[in-house]
């Protein structure tokens, strides 16, 4: 007999319960709490089983989620089981009255989350809820929305927001309330943080050090996640106020708010730096803090240091003046992660001379370079340079890549996992071919071309590159790159309609030699998933895009970026040489003139098994070929997202 199963006394088989609870978490996670408990009747053992399994984690997120917790047998419940809840998720913040009573027990709760957008109203009833039954009629519309039900224009969402704000409607206290009565409180985050309520950022930090909470809070706040993406206000001192507060048990601090926002200044006393003056930099200042680098490391942590290993700072947070937070850089020895966007020249200087005195563990950076001048080359180098390995580099908008930087990056080969160089200028094709051939321990390298407004750069790697020196980053999943160089002969009008000519079209160079140089190399980073050889989004902004036409008043948008030199992704071409490409799940070859027929698609999804995007096959507005037909009919599963190409407009510059 199964050992699952034995006889009872009066001839019935007994089901017994698991015992291990891990079996039941992918049944239970396909079921919205208390859904279960309102349709089955249950043992007491699976009961007690279940119970703390469903109220451990409350996600509410959509309309019917709203008013099916605000029912009175969902707030009974809540009541009885609230203390298994440790995790409470929703973007509805009037949900906290939920939580303020005294029935209900928030000692068991550790993450408190509002993500991305924060809602201070309350949706509108579904017609698929009846109050009177507190039942659903769930349809796939009602489950898959995320919007409420009253529709609200996009472009007047900021002036709603900020006058609700304006009017008091939004009550930081109750937040206040629910953090003051969650002790085991260690993750709190708050996406689209309130409109013009600077001092509520004031009272979060109060709240992290006062001296009641700090004897009953055992685990004490470990992330701060405070972010807005619209137009807000907010003040200097205010986030100094809070970092100055924030405990050294954080180890995830977060505070972002709009590109547009500046943090207001006050007076210019709310700039200065008063635990180190600002001090000039230069390569030597940079070195020498690099040699005290290993004696910070191994030395004791002292009682003013914090655990804090990741920080994320987005936005112009100091405002006109130095970096605010810089001190507490300074006291973050165990810092391994670092999230931040630089407004000046300044900043960069600060940042690497900061980094490589104080936080010798730094290994992962995603910074943003927001000035509208060029930065020098050495600037860019000493703030590669400022940590002793990155794993993870993510850098965007620097203008002014040169030897000096490439040769930083170099030093770092062989711990560098992920490299992202978006919107850089100075980066060339035999910099992309040295870092290829040079690091083999990467997972993901992006470098794409830059249309910005103030510069534009063409950031490619030239097939001729790939000749003598081969790639050593088998490790590839993630490539994002625009490979160049290659004879097609076979293309001779470019898309303004004029003829194409050099070497590379004139038919002077012929056959295939290039591109199964191209095709064997990428035919060896057998772990790829992601190959992204076309361009990004269009730059709609551009007038020089624009073309008239004969018809007044028509504009025809014709993008510039279109590759002529590029790989034809056909088989007579060498796209065999890629069949050990099986994780390959992502294609994109946006605006790429190939020759991709019936016979490729078909190859394609027999040799790629995971395959499930592929973009650039599809265009606005044009006739589907047979290729793709054929991919509607055969594999729906692939997603062909259509892109823009070159379209007719209406419109008056």
């Amino acid at each position: 007999m199964p050992a699952h199963l034995r006889r009872t006394p009066a001839g019935q088989d007994d089901i017994r319960v698991f015992d291990i609870p891990e079996l039941l978490l992918p049944i239970l996670s396909c079921l919205a709490p208390h859904d279960l408990l309102n349709c089955l009747v249950v043992s007491k053992q699976f009961h007690a089983l279940c119970i703390p399994i469903l109220y451990s984690s409350i996600t509410i997120i959509y309309p019917l989620q709203f008013h099916r917790f605000l029912s009175t047998e969902s707030q009974a419940a809540l009541a009885r089981y609230s203390s298994h809840i440790r995790t409470f998720k929703t973007q509805y913040y009037s949900l906290l009255r939920c939580l303020i009573p005294d029935a209900i027990n928030c000692q068991s709760l550790t993450h408190l989350e509002f993500p991305e957008t924060c809602r201070f109203t309350d949706p509108g009833i579904p017609r698929e809820f009846s109050q009177s039954t507190s039942s659903f009629t769930f349809s796939t519309s009602s489950r898959n929305t995320g919007s409420d039900v009253t529709h609200r224009d996009p472009e007047n969402s900021t002036l709603m927001v900020r006058a609700r704000n304006a009017s008091g409607l939004f009550d930081g206290s109750l937040l206040l309330e629910v953090m003051a009565k969650s002790p085991r409180l260690s993750t709190f985050v708050m996406g689209g943080f309130p409109f013009d309520h600077d001092q509520l950022i004031r009272q979060i930090g109060d709240q992290l050090v006062t001296s009641s909470l700090a004897q009953v809070r055992p685990n004490a706040l470990k992330r701060l996640e405070l972010t807005n993406r619209h137009y807000c206000r907010v003040r200097v001192k205010s986030i100094e106020h809070l970092l100055s507060r924030c405990t050294p048990n954080m180890e995830d601090l977060s505070l972002s708010i709009s590109s547009g926002s500046t943090a207001e200044v006050e007076t210019d006393d709310d700039m200065e730096d008063i635990e180190e003056p600002q001090m000039p930099i230069n390569n030597g200042s940079i070195n020498d803090a690099r040699n005290d680098q290993n004696a910070i490391s191994n030395s004791k942590v002292d009682d003013g240091s914090w655990n804090l290993r990741r920080l994320t700072l987005r936005g112009n947070l100091s405002g006109r003046g130095p970096l605010i937070w810089l001190p507490l850089l300074r006291r973050c020895p165990a810092l391994q992660d670092l999230i931040v966007d630089l407004f000046t020249d300044t900043s960069v200087i600060q940042l690497a001379l900061t980094l490589g005195r104080s936080c010798p563990q730094i290994s992962v950076m995603t910074v943003k370079c927001m000035m509208a001048s060029p930065q020098e080359d050495s600037r860019i180098a000493d703030l590669i340079q400022s940590s002793l390995s990155w794993r993870r580099l993510s850098m965007s908008f620097f203008h002014g890549f040169g030897p000096q930087s490439i040769a930083a990056l170099v030093k770092h080969s062989q711990t560098l996992e992920t490299l992202i160089l978006s919107e850089c200028d100075g980066f060339t094709s035999e910099d992309i071919q040295t870092v290829l051939s040079s690091c083999p321990n990467l997972r993901t390298f992006q470098a794409m071309t830059s249309n910005g407004m103030q510069f534009s750069s063409t950031v490619y790697l030239d097939a001729n590159e790939m000749v003598d020196s081969p790639w050593v980053c088998h490790r590839l999943e993630n490539l994002k790159l625009v490979i160049t160089g290659m004879a097609r002969p076979d293309l001779q009008i470019d898309q303004y309609g004029q003829a194409l000519t050099g070497p590379l079209h004139d038919g002077t160079i012929t056959g295939f030699e290039q591109q199964r140089i191209v095709y064997q190399q990428l035919g060896q980073l057998t772990r790829l998933q992601v190959l992204w050889l076309g361009h990004e989004k269009q730059d709609l902004d551009d007038e020089e895009n624009y073309h008239r036409t004969e018809v007044q008043g028509q504009w025809r948008y014709i993008d510039p970026e279109e590759q002529f030199e590029c790989l034809e992704f056909s088989l007579r071409s060498g796209l065999d040489l890629l069949v050990g490409l099986k994780d390959l799940r992502v294609l994109n070859l946006d605006r790429m003139r190939t020759r991709i027929g019936l016979s490729e698609v078909q190859w394609m999804v027999k040799h790629w098994p995971k395959l499930d995007t592929i973009i650039g096959l599809v265009v606005q507005n044009e006739m589907v070929p047979k290729h793709v037909q054929w991919l509607y009919d055969h594999r729906p599963d692939i997603a062909l997202p259509p892109v823009l190409g070159n379209f007719i407009t209406a419109f008056y510059r």
